[in-house]
């Protein structure tokens, strides 16, 4: 394997997330500009507006991942200034959100959290084309984008806890506007104490303080998740770059 072999030095990459980064930007602007509220007891039972759907850790995570594919691109294909973009420290962050967002979505379907898929109506076929890409063909694309970054430099350990800075936050403002603001909204349902209350002492008379309570050690499980999903990476990534580099040296 040569050095000219990076994944930052081949045109097609750039091309590739340019065209994933103006679909992901695309993607949102459709969304908000065609939203139409249809309600569902289940899922939808309050129109919040069109432009709470940037309220959703999934859509601020591709929205960031958008930025990042379109600046990479650009470093790829020639403007110097964004070089520092390439850095695999950048992409462990993205796509650690990305593919966290993705599991999290697709674990909802059997267990009844997440909407179903349905194709009957250009909008639905919109809306869903939107969920299939922000949920499974971008977390895949930026895994695979990650996996050929072998000649970058390593990652240090120690950047691994700030992986947990962004979700610990997006946390603490999904609990406080869903207690405190009206009308009530849970972006997720781990953030609503009464969905913890009504899974863990179903038809039992317990406060909603109790919810609050159990969703400390399930915020903390939440945040290690997003770590180790980061760890995982980074090991994956210095052990294909310290392969790489033997590889160099015996050739």
């Amino acid at each position: 394997m040569k050095s000219s072999d990076s994944v930052w030095q081949k045109k097609s990459t750039g091309v590739f997330l340019m065209i994933l980064g103006c679909l992901l930007f695309l993607s949102v602007i459709l969304r908000v500009s065609f939203y139409r509220f249809e309600y569902n007891e289940k899922f939808t039972a309050v129109d919040y507006g069109r432009f709470n759907y940037f309220s959703y850790f999934t859509v601020q995570s591709n929205l960031s991942a958008a930025i990042y594919c379109v600046l990479a691109a650009l470093s790829v294909l020639g403007v110097r200034k964004l070089k520092p973009v390439q850095k695999p420290v950048v992409g462990l962050f993205i796509t650690t959100y990305v593919i966290i967002a993705g599991i999290v979505y697709c674990s909802g379907f059997p267990m009844g959290l997440t909407p179903p898929l349905v194709w009957d109506t250009a909008y639905h076929r919109l809306l869903n084309s939107t969920q299939v890409l922000h949920h499974m063909i971008n977390p895949a694309a930026l895994l695979i984008l990650w996996l050929k970054q072998v000649s970058e430099p390593k990652i240090p350990k120690r950047v691994l806890p700030a992986v947990g800075i962004y979700p610990f936050v997006y946390s603490i403002f999904c609990i406080v506007r869903g207690a405190f603001f009206k009308p009530t909204f849970y972006a997720y349902p781990f953030y609503n104490p009464y969905f913890i209350l009504d899974v863990i002492a179903k038809d039992k008379d317990v406060s909603f303080i109790w919810g609050y309570v159990t969703m400390l050690p399930l915020l903390v499980f939440g945040i290690s998740v997003f770590i180790g999903m980061a760890a995982v990476l980074l090991a994956v990534h210095n052990r294909q770059v310290k392969k790489h580099n033997e590889e160099r040296k015996m050739h």
